[in-house]
């Protein structure tokens, strides 16, 4: 950590000193040991410089996790350099996701207390899978001292379509079981998403897809029941990637939306369980 404390700069944005010192010269510094954190501050002991403590802001990095369906994928920001890992690994992310989450950090040699926004794919999706998620984003938010955002998970998919395909209109289908399906409808651009239709579960076709499912673009799993549907306009097997919300995870943050690490709860709909046969409309 010596080496990061150069020529009176610390190892991150800002740097706060004793104003009444100059800076000090690269050449004082001996030796340097951290001794503890805060929500959002580092404090580095500094040998050399009188012992006085040095409050060092910390390094900026976004983490985002989709862990809501089959699918799973990793992204994070550091230092203005995005870091990938994606698996396909149906109902095992309980085996994979923590040994992935630990390879991108270290491959690339990211710290992990550095980790200042963490968000994830909040469903409605998977049971289990959305609950792993919001566990790794709140304890890795509350080791971080860092903050949480929850998105919807069809939202993941639509962002992902629209980096694909550049197309701003997008409904999104993504199965629950059976004939079960979660639908939703965006209109996205790069650094913001307007929710059209909020995600429901349907067993028949919604009126306001009625409307739009030819003159808008789809994207996900097609329910049999969902019929007539030019072939052009509907797109499958695309998955959700979670660097393409890392510009409006951290658009969301700089706008005030992240919340404290106790608020990364999963999303669950109403007659959305494994044990109801059935809804009723």
């Amino acid at each position: 950590m010596a080496d990061d404390l150069k020529g009176g700069r610390g190892i991150g944005e800002n740097t706060s000193f004793d104003k009444t010192r100059p800076n000090p010269d690269s050449r004082e510094i001996v030796s340097v040991c951290a001794i503890g954190a805060t929500s959002s501050l580092i404090f580095v002991k500094a040998f050399g410089i009188d012992r006085n403590l040095l409050l060092v802001t910390k390094l900026s990095t976004t983490l985002f996790i989709e862990t809501s369906g089959p699918y799973c994928s990793l992204a994070l920001r550091s230092e203005g350099k995005d870091f990938v890992e994606s698996r396909l690994l149906n109902k095992t992310h309980n085996e994979h996701v923590l040994a992935m989450l630990n390879r991108l950090y270290e491959e690339n040699e990211i710290e992990r207390l550095s980790t200042n926004l963490v968000g994830f794919s909040a469903g409605p999706g998977s049971f289990t899978g959305v609950r792993i998620g919001a566990a790794i984003a709140q304890a890795l938010a509350f080791a971080s001292g860092g903050k949480v955002l929850s998105i919807q998970s069809p939202m993941v998919l639509a962002m992902t379509a629209f980096e694909r395909f550049k197309q701003s209109n997008w409904w999104v289908s993504v199965k629950s079981r059976k004939n079960l399906f979660y639908l939703a409808n965006y209109k996205i651009s790069s650094r913001d998403v307007q929710v059209i239709q909020a995600p429901e579960l349907f067993d028949l076709e919604p009126e306001w897809l009625m409307e739009i499912k030819n003159s808008g673009n789809g994207v996900g799993e097609q329910p049999q029941w969902l019929v007539d549907i030019e072939s052009d306009r509907f797109h499958t097997g695309l998955y959700p990637e979670a660097d393409s919300v890392l510009d409006l995870i951290e658009q969301l943050h700089l706008d005030g939306k992240s919340k404290d690490p106790e608020f990364a709860l999963p999303v669950y709909l109403e007659g959305d369980s494994p044990w109801v046969k059935a809804i009723h409309r």
